[in-house]
């Protein structure tokens, strides 16, 4: 008999309420895939196949000492702390490679999330309000998205590779606040470069503009870290600009880094601030220690060298693929190439455009197909393998004349 302070359960009436119990779902949807109907495959490259459709650009993911060093790391650490940061789940790895970030992007501290998205949403929500205004371009990516939908700002878009269409929004809502005591704070978050189009977006008029105006910025550099600037730094260095003229540089290391996480960099202010307002940080479990010294080892292989062999390198596949007769989307120094078939009616565009896809498939080439065209993330070892490129090429020639 149970206690007099344990109260009594019905354990007839309460089987029969769990098995009644039917939940409306929190995510309605008109169709849903049964398993067997999904897609799934497994890329195993080898000199058949030649795999094109994940983020691999300085071929992190093949380097055998970034491997062993991570296998040691599970030896010594085991494979997760399960724990928030800010309990037990902080190891000394966890601060060396927030000190190797913020030193290989000049500023003046780091914090790392355990995944990139979240990485992106909550510090977008860590500090703007809804009494804030945000800037951002149309096809800002997802997690932006996301971020400002949590923070509730007020949202002006504008042109990604359109200076003038940010300039023209920004002096409309100086005009509507000229008689205004007080002024709203206003954020830029601009993507270095775009997700849906590989364009670079140009930071210094953006910059010019934002700084005349007293607006934040927070620069999101997934694509362009380890991708642009003479060793690898990303967008500043690219343009050759100061990194103190940027509040808070957000990232994946789920691109060239190859890693899983992502990350924040910016002043002492900035990222303490994050630590006790970034809800992906406080709430999630740290990311696994032998991942983040994955991290440590790639930024180490990101370098002057490095850097030069993906410009060369992205170049001449963007000369290769207009060569052809595709119509790239993405900008010539980008490694994240986004293109097309010139086709004005868009039924046959895509209809072309999964024939290419699937005959680069069908011969081991393999690309991403999504709304906007086709992707291809470049690999550095294309550049050191003539005969891979070459494949590569031919491959791409015989689907768009098929």
């Amino acid at each position: 008999m149970p206690s007099s302070k344990t109260p009594y359960i019905d354990e007839k009436l309460f089987q029969e309420r769990l098995t009644a119990f039917n939940p409306e779902p929190l995510v309605k949807y008109d169709k849903i895939k049964d398993k067997q109907d999904i897609e799934i495959e497994c890329i195993k490259e080898n000199n058949d196949v030649i795999d094109l459709a994940k983020t691999n650009f300085l071929n992190v993911l093949n380097n055998d000492d970034i491997k062993n060093k991570s296998e040691e790391i599970i030896r010594k650490y085991g494979v997760g702390t399960c724990g928030p940061r800010a309990f037990y789940g902080t190891t000394d790895i966890h601060l060396k490679l927030e000190d190797h970030i913020a030193k290989f992007l000049n500023m003046d501290e780091a914090i790392v999330y355990s995944y990139g998205f979240v990485a992106i949403s909550s510090s977008i929500a860590a500090y703007c309000k809804k009494s804030d205004i945000v800037f951002t371009h149309r096809d800002c990516n997802i997690a932006i998205k996301q971020g400002l939908q949590m923070a509730k700002s007020k949202v002006i878009y504008f042109d990604h590779g359109n200076t003038d269409s940010f300039t023209t929004e920004v002096e409309k809502i100086v005009e509507s606040e000229k008689d205004k005591k007080k002024l709203a704070r206003k954020f830029l978050i601009v993507e270095g470069v775009s997700w849906k189009t590989g364009q670079i977006v140009c930071l210094p008029e953006l910059l010019k503009v934002a700084e005349e105006n007293k607006i934040r910025v927070f620069l999101e550099e997934s694509y362009s870290i380890g991708i642009l600037g003479k060793t690898g730094k990303g967008l500043l260095e690219h343009f050759k600009i100061e990194p103190y003229r940027v509040d808070l540089i957000i990232s994946t290391l789920e691109s060239a880094i190859g890693s899983i996480g992502g990350f924040c960099a910016g002043s002492h202010t900035a990222i303490e601030h994050q630590r006790l307002s970034g809800n992906g940080y406080i709430f999630s479990a740290s990311l696994p220690t032998y991942l983040v010294q994955a991290c440590i080892e790639s930024i180490n292989l990101i370098t002057e060298e490095t850097a030069k062999k993906l410009k060369v390198l992205s170049e001449h596949f963007h000369s290769t693929l207009t060569e052809i007769g595709y119509e790239v989307l993405s900008d010539p120094l980008s490694a994240f190439k986004v293109f097309t078939i010139n086709e004005k009616d868009e039924e046959k565009k895509r209809y072309k455009e999964q024939k290419v896809y699937q005959f680069c498939k069908n011969n081991g080439l393999y690309l991403i197909y999504q709304e906007n065209g086709l992707i291809a993330n470049l690999n550095i070892t294309l550049a050191d393998h003539k005969e891979k490129y070459a494949k590569v090429q031919n491959i791409l020639s015989d689907a768009f004349s098929q």
